[in-house]
């Protein structure tokens, strides 16, 4: 997974924010790693299953959208 790289600097972004936002409380690091965790995931989640929908389709899969299927809207 080359992403993982990308994925933990993400986090470690979202997490720094968190923690400017509330007043650079010490000791709570832990608290907003998990929170920023949780908050990339939320922001990623359709991510793979749009990577494993399109595999589905490449490989002729019986569970590949429809042609005329309605295209996912990405959220950022």
């Amino acid at each position: 997974m080359a992403d993982v790289g990308n994925a933990q600097r993400e986090i470690r972004k979202i997490a720094y924010r968190l923690w400017m936002e509330e007043g650079q409380p010490e000791g709570r690091d832990r608290e907003h790693w998990e929170r920023a965790k949780e908050i990339w995931n939320f922001r990623h989640r359709n991510d793979e299953a749009e990577v494993s929908d399109r595999q589905m389709e490449a490989s002729g899969g019986r569970h590949a959208a429809p042609k005329d299927a309605t295209p996912r809207r990405q959220t950022q």
